[in-house]
């Protein structure tokens, strides 16, 4: 009987030093220091936070969170460099440990002085195919970022050449005190000489009038935003175009629009989910991504409806050391009561782009694209020193790392007006290549890659993809 009570003795002993130590590894965050935000609010940089003061981890756990709030720190496009580390205090709890968090950052430029130069085409090989330099608009204004250190964007800006008119928008703005609730909006004016009509063989066919713009559009939009916590975002957007075509654009494409008249008014809302789970929105290499948007656009009085249903889904993965996996499926389905040009512009524009289709468009109501690669970071992330001075570590203190990349995707897009001289609508799609990235600073990616593609055609491709251009 001894022996019986001795074991359960023992075994209770051993379980609460068991616990103990449980505890004696968890560690409590007591304090959050932050420097290097001149001028960003050091509430903007607590809310990307995945902990805050008074909350009690295991260190590995700990470990994670940190980079985690590295990798929103980051995404925020605030800051060119970010350092969060934790440091144990010299007296403890009796139930865990305590440690302070530092936190450093090093602010972007937030003022850009703007002169736009943007190669009117679906991407810069495309241009580069025609070296058309009519197809150049120039733009003059300012950008400003952070706008009283509170993540606002300030943007203004007038556009002369390709097209003319001017821009302005005001993001970020927060509706309440978590800053969980923001609001922004847009004015749009632009006019063209120049126009996308219709495509044949599979290409853009662009028609000109030098003597008259062809359209002339002013458009207002305004959005807002609900962001419950770091991963998750929702944002309702509602905007009104009214443009106004020169006779000869329908005498051209009557299903331009869905309209018969010169004058049209456009009624958009649109509603988009995001959850965010990767750890660099600008070349990101592990974690996922899910995102949803559902669109909707009256025009015609009322006579024309359009509805679009998109799926983004993304995800990234280190299967070895310094290799990387990634697959990106972008899916849409649309309806619309009447035929209209401007509606079915899928493959070849904005980020709906296969390997090795740089040339081409393909035209449509519904598409899915599937885009994976295989990459090998042959430089990982470096940073150059170009100047010592404390005021030009903004621009010359520069990040970048290189990888070189294999590429394979596939699609296909769906057209009931499938026109006998394009070719790739309705049939299976897919391309491949090699190529090398240069991910840098300011959210820079350069790239260029060796492809080839379905229909056996072999080419050199070069891009950039840089928000401040």
């Amino acid at each position: 009987m001894n022996k019986g009570i001795y074991r359960i003795t023992l075994c209770i002993s051993l379980a609460l030093l068991w616990c103990g130590y449980i505890h004696a590894t968890d560690i409590c965050i007591a304090e959050i220091s932050i420097s290097g935000n001149k001028k960003t609010k050091d509430f903007i940089i607590l809310r990307e936070l995945p902990f805050q003061e008074g909350d009690i981890f295991p260190e590995e756990e700990l470990q994670k969170h940190l980079e985690v709030s590295i990798n929103h720190l980051n995404n925020t496009s605030l800051f060119n460099f970010v350092y969060i580390d934790y440091e144990l205090d010299s007296v403890a709890r009796a139930d865990c440990k305590t440690c302070t968090v530092s936190i450093r950052v090093e602010e972007r430029w937030y003022y850009w002085p703007e002169i736009r130069i943007k190669f009117e085409d679906r991407n810069l090989s495309s241009w580069l195919q025609e070296k058309d330099y009519k197809r150049i608009t120039i733009g003059l204004g300012i950008s400003v970022d952070n706008v009283f250190g509170l993540m606002h964007s300030l943007s203004a800006n007038y556009y002369f050449g390709y097209k003319k008119g001017f821009r302005m928008s005001y993001s970020n703005i927060a509706l309440n005190k978590k800053h969980t609730q923001m609001l922004g909006f847009s004015m749009v004016s632009l006019y063209n000489k120049t126009m996308n009509l219709f495509s044949e063989n599979d290409r853009v066919v662009y028609v000109k009038d030098p003597d008259h713009y062809l359209d002339k559009t002013f458009e207002g939009a305004i959005n807002y935003t609900y962001r419950p916590d770091i991963r998750n975002s929702h944002t309702i957007n509602v905007g009104f175009q009214q443009t106004k075509l020169l006779d000869t654009v329908l005498t051209i494409n009557k299903h331009y629009w869905g309209s018969n008249k010169l004058v049209n008014s456009f009624y958009t809302i649109a509603y988009n989910y995001g959850h965010e789970h990767r750890n660099s929105v600008s070349y990101p290499t592990t974690g996922f991504y899910a995102g949803t948007e559902m669109k909707g656009v009256t025009a015609d009085n009322l006579n024309f409806f359009y509805g679009s249903l998109n799926l983004k889904l993304q995800y990234y993965y280190e299967f070895f050391h310094r290799w990387f996996w990634s697959s990106r499926l972008n899916a849409s389905a649309t309806f619309k009561n009447k035929r209209a040009y401007i509606f079915d512009q899928n493959v070849g524009y904005e980020e709906k782009n296969i390997t090795g289709f740089d040339y081409y468009v393909v035209d449509g109501q519904h598409f899915t694209i599937l885009s994976n690669d295989i990459r090998y970071c042959l430089l990982p992330t470096r940073t150059v020193y170009l100047s010592s001075s404390e005021k030009a570590l903004k621009f010359m203190k520069i990040p970048f790392a290189i990888y070189a990349k294999l590429s394979f995707d596939g699609g296909y897009v769906y057209d009931k007006h499938h026109q006998a001289t394009n070719t790739l609508a309705n049939t299976f799609l897919w391309g491949t290549g090699l190529g090398i990235d240069l991910a840098t600073y300011y959210d820079i990616v350069l790239n260029c890659n060796y492809s080839i593609n379905k229909k056996g055609e072999r080419a050199f491709f070069v891009g950039i993809k840089a928000p401040i251009f």
